[in-house]
C-alpha cells in the first residue's frame, strides 16, 4: 500500500514527464503539446504539488496554457531593467522576471 507522500511524489515524476514530452513535441504539434500540458497541469492541482521555477516558466500564468520560447511565445531582453520580458502569444499576457545583480 502506498503512502500519501508516495503517491504524491509519483503524481510529480508523471507531471514533470508530462511537461518535458510536451516541450519536447511543441515544435511539431502545438495542439497535443498543449492537451499533454493540461493533463500535467491537472495532475498537479489533483495532488496540490508545485513546481520549480524550470517548469513553471513552461505555463501562461494568464490562460494557464502551455508556452513555449519561439513557439508560441515571445522572449525579450530589457538592459535598463535587467529583466527578461516573456509574452505568450495566445492570450498576451506579459510575465517579467527580474535578473538579480551578477
Amino acid at each position: 500500500m502506498r503512502t500519501k507522500f508516495g503517491k504524491k511524489e509519483e503524481a510529480a515524476n508523471i507531471a514533470r514527464e508530462l511537461l518535458q514530452t510536451a516541450i519536447d513535441t511543441a515544435k511539431t504539434d502545438l495542439r497535443i503539446a498543449k492537451k499533454q500540458a493540461s493533463l500535467a497541469r491537472k495532475i498537479l492541482m489533483r495532488f496540490n504539488i508545485r513546481l520549480g521555477y524550470q517548469w513553471s516558466r513552461f505555463i501562461c500564468h494568464g490562460c494557464k496554457e502551455l508556452i513555449v520560447p519561439g513557439v508560441n511565445a515571445r522572449v525579450r531582453l530589457n538592459r535598463e531593467k535587467k529583466s527578461v520580458i516573456i509574452t505568450c502569444l495566445s492570450c498576451g499576457h506579459v510575465n517579467r522576471k527580474i535578473l538579480g545583480q551578477a
